[in-house]
Formats: structure tokens, sequence, C-alpha cells
């Protein structure tokens, strides 16, 4: 029997489609290994919008709510710091799990000498095998970010699974499935039923489905999340071996609650027709209903794989993120020794948002009290040495030459704000932010307390009086603070509890110099008003607040026009 011409050519058509398609998918492939490969140790150049970053902490929000005795960076250090910032220059993840657990991990600086071990094994692994790495952020980037499907949610929620509503749309369709039967008894009252049942479920499709949108997008996301995961564990690479074998066992789990099928078969299925079936017979919502629950007993498991998949992408990105740094080392660290203070120890640390640090070094045997002059580099000082602290408890990437340091807990008190919402002055915020480190006290693990400008928010007599007693009670329990001040009098007052140290300036051609080196010993250097003359104030405010400040240092009191002011 003779095949017709136009069979061939139907044929001929279908495997050019097939081709070109393969093509296509080919070089789409292939391109997307070359623009990974091309950010390989750059900065990320990701923009953000205020919804994504909301987006981007779902799962810490949700694991901070779920175990408050765990300790992780409150909200007043992450802003201190511009952590935010910070992450976003680290942030090079393929994948909405891979961020959401990059974040929620420098949000908690571990004290497990494990823990630690084993991120600095796979950021060293990811660094190496090139091969391995980029197969992974392949199989990531096809993952892809859908950052407002809220998978982790599924993790934490505390829903448990009703029946009615699956029963509910089973009924709703069975009524129009049997309503040809009731018009072959009554035809009038059969199509009634049948109209009717129509635009009921009808409605109550589109409402469940607006209603379940995210759901539904969560749901999706995590099919893929276990399919990719799958393929990565497929990869055969020693190195991730006990991964390996943990994805199989978890994704055969999750696999037997229907997830693949329902998505493959109703909730990615672009057909108009079946679109209509799927709204009569309720057939998605049925089907959803179904794998919610099932999903809802497998939590456990999807949580797991979730952060499998998070741990691996983003050592992968902190593995770029070293190779982007002109300078870094491996901390080290230890538990505190009850014989001995804490202490910190580091050589030529810098800041991670600044292109051309200036690098300083620093041993803190105790608690230590930083003076200088405006602009001089004591905040930036600070916050390096706080955002470095954080890092070695988190990435085990600090970045200096060297590092050593306790295991710590970190606070910090330095850009507060009056809050008029609550009505709250600049001091009532100040000595909320500081009770908190007051509180953290009796915790076993030593504390880490950066302040900057102790409570500014008061007048000049009780702010020296209050501070001077609240920076000898933390330096004299379980806590190294470091603290910035421009009241010089703390230095003498709590010269026992704290080692000075300070910043300088020197002037050139009526222009204000800074090194932004940080020196030992309390400032002996003022600029404030040199400013004013560098500025072109008047003569004689400049020339009267000179002469007021050397009477002061001379004979500790206050004289103008005749009247002392006595300290």
């Amino acid at each position: 029997m003779q095949v017709p011409g136009y069979l061939f050519l139907i044929l001929f058509a279908i495997i050019i489609i097939v081709l070109v398609s393969a093509v296509k998918a080919s070089r789409a492939a292939r391109k997307l290994r070359q623009d990974i490969a091309s950010r390989w140790g750059k900065k990320p150049a990701l923009k953000y919008k205020e919804e994504e970053m909301r987006a981007i902490k779902y799962y810490f929000d949700s694991l901070r709510g779920s175990e408050p005795g765990r300790y992780f960076l409150d909200d007043i250090t992450w802003h201190d710091l511009d952590m935010d910032d910070v992450f976003k220059r680290i942030n090079s993840t393929l994948s909405s799990v891979g961020e959401e657990y990059l974040y929620a991990l420098l949000r908690e600086p571990v004290t497990d000498e494990k823990i630690l071990a084993e991120r600095s094994r796979l950021i060293e692994l990811f660094s190496t095998d090139a091969e391995l790495r980029t197969s992974l952020q392949y199989i990531f980037a096809r993952l892809g970010k859908s950052r407002f499907a809220g998978v982790s949610n599924y993790f934490f929620s505390k829903a448990e699974y009703s029946p009615f509503k699956r029963i509910k749309y089973i009924i709703m369709a069975a009524v129009f499935l049997l309503s040809p039967l009731i018009i072959a008894f009554d035809p009038s009252i059969g199509i009634f039923v049948m109209i009717a049942s129509f635009f009921t479920n009808m409605g109550v499709y589109y409402k469940a489905k607006n209603e379940l949108s995210t759901q539904l997008d969560s749901l999706s996301y995590m099919v893929n999340m276990t399919a990719y995961a799958l393929k990565a564990a497929s990869l055969k690479a020693p190195g991730l071996r006990e991964y390996a074998g943990r994805i199989k066992t978890l994704a055969s789990k999750i696999s037997s609650t229907g997830t693949k099928s329902f998505y493959q078969i109703f909730y990615n299925t672009q057909n108009e027709l079946f679109e209509y079936f799927k709204i009569i017979f309720l057939v998605e919502l049925i089907a959803f209903e179904g794998v919610n629950k099932k999903v809802i007993q497998h939590r456990k498991e999807l949580r797991e794989l979730y952060e499998i998949v998070g741990l691996l992408d983003s050592m992968i990105a902190l593995a770029s993120y070293r190779a982007s740094l002109p300078l870094y080392t491996t901390p080290v660290l230890s538990k505190k020794d009850s014989g001995h203070r804490p202490a910190i120890v580091f050589e030529n640390i810098y800041h991670p948002l600044i292109d051309e640090p200036v690098v300083n070094s620093l041993e803190i045997n105790k608690s230590v009290l930083v003076t200088g002059s405006n602009a001089s580099g004591k905040s930036t000082f600070l916050k390096t040495a706080a955002v470095n602290a954080i890092f070695a408890q988190t990435i085990d990437t600090c970045l200096a030459a060297s590092y050593k340091s306790v295991y710590f807990r970190i606070y910090t008190s330095m850009a507060l704000e009056d809050n008029l919402l609550s009505n709250e002055s600049y001091y009532i915020a100040e000595i909320k932010s500081l009770k908190r480190m007051l509180d953290g006290l009796n915790s076993v693990t030593p504390l880490f307390c950066i302040i900057d400008e102790v409570l500014r928010g008061t007048n000049t007599i009780e702010r020296i009086a209050a501070s001077s007693q609240l920076l000898r009670y933390l330096a004299g329990r379980n806590c190294v603070c470091l603290t910035a001040t421009h009241d010089i009098e703390l230095t003498a007052i709590l010269n026992h509890q704290f080692d000075n140290y300070h910043f300088r300036e020197s002037f050139k051609n009526n222009d204000i110099l800074f090194d932004y080196k940080i020196y030992p010993g309390k400032s002996k250097t003022r600029n404030a008003i040199k400013l004013l003359e560098i500025m072109d104030y008047p003569a004689d405010i400049i020339n009267h607040a000179r002469n007021l400040a050397e009477r002061f240092e001379q004979k500790g009191s206050w004289t103008d026009g005749g009247i002392s002011y006595y300290r």
C-alpha cells in the first residue's frame, strides 16, 4: 500500500519542527552555561524591588517565628550594619531556594564548628571543581527564581488538612455529570440543573483559583525543585555523595504525594479545551486538595530537601564571592576559655561594601574605646569589625589577612532614629536598644557589643555619667565592647576596663585629611571648630569657641562674659 505524498510532507514538517526546537533548546542551554561562567567571581548586578526583598525573607521570617529560643541577628543589628546591602553584594544564587537560604544563613551566626567546617568544605569544593559547580548552577538556573511563590510557607504552616472542600468539589462535579440523566427523565429540570451547575462550578473554580494562586505557584515550584534536586543528585560527584543519597531518599517519599502528576496533568496544561473541562468538573481543585493533603503530611521531607538545595546553591554563591575578593581568610574560632577573657585578633581587615578600603589591624584583649574627630573613620571601623564577626560565624570567610576570635553573639547600637509613629524620642529608642544587650548577658556565649556614640540623645553630664557606668557594667561581664565616642572624658573614667584607640586627621592648605588608620591611645586632636573655619563661619564665632574650649581644658569650667559654668 502506497503512502500518500501529503503524509510524507506532514512527517517531514514534524521532523523539521522537532529539529529546530532541539537546536533552539541547545543554543539556549549553551548560552545559559556561558552566562553562568561569565558571572563567576564578579559582583552581582541584580536589582531588587522592596517587595522582592520581603519575599527573600520569607524563609527566615518563618524560621525565626517558629523557633523563638534560637539566636538570630536582630533587626536593629541587621539595619545598623546595612546587611541588606551586604547580602546583595554576596548573592549570586540562581534559585529562589538558594537566595532565601543564604539570607537566613547570614541572619544566624552559629557556634558549631562542624557546621562551619562543612560550609567551608563545600565552598572549597565549588571553588576548585569548575565542572561540578557549572553543572549545578545550570540546574539551579533552570529551577530559577519565583520570589512570590512562598514555597517555605508550607514547611511552617500549622494548617491541618480538611477533607470537606474536596468532597464538596466532587459532589459539584458529579451534579453536572449526572445532569444528562436528569434531562432524560425531565428535560426542563435537567437543563436547569445543567446550566445552574455549569455557572456555579465556573464561579467556584475562578474564585478558588484566585484564592489559591500563591499555593498553586508554590506547589508548582516544589515539583520543579524536587525534579531539579534529583538532577543534581545524578551528577555523581564524590564530594556530594551524602547529599545525593539524601536527595534521592527524600524525593522518593515526596513523589508519592502525586505532585508531579498533578502538575503535569492539570496545572501545566495550556490546552483551551482541557481548560473548560477543568472548569466544569473542578478537576484541578479536586486534584489540588488531594495533593495538598499529602504535601502537609510530608512537610518535614520537603523542608529538608529545600534546605539541601538552598545550601548547595548558596555555597556556590559564596565560592564566587571569595573569588571576587582581593583578600580574604578563613577565621580561626574557638570556644571561650573560662580562664581567659574573650579576644579578637585581626590583621588588615576591611569592609565588604568599600571598593578601595583602608585596612586596619587590632588585637582586642578587653573592651575597646575608640575616639577621634568627625569623619575620621570610627563608625566605618566599628561596622567593619561587626560585619566580619558575623561573616566568621556564618560564611567562614573574613575580609582580612588573618582573623582569630572566640564565638560571639553580636549586638549593635549605631543607627537609631526617632520613631514618630510610636512617639518615641531618640533617647528612648537608644536605651531600649542598649537594654537588649544587658538582657543578653546571661547567655553562655559571650557578647560582642558594638556601640556608636553611647547615649548621644541626652545632655552631656548625664550622658557621661550614665554611659560610663553602662559600659563598665558590660565590660565587667560576659561581653566585649567596641565603642566609639566623642566624649573624651570616658577614656579617663574607663581606663581600667577599656583599652583606648583613636583615629586622627591632619590639615594641609586649609583642608582636612584623614588616613582612616587606627592608633593606640586616646585622641589628642579635634576638628569641629577647625571645620567651622574651613566652611568660612564668622571669625567671632570661631575665636570665642576656641577660647572657651581652651579655658575649659585648663580650668575644668566654662567661662563666658565673666560667668562661670563648672562641670
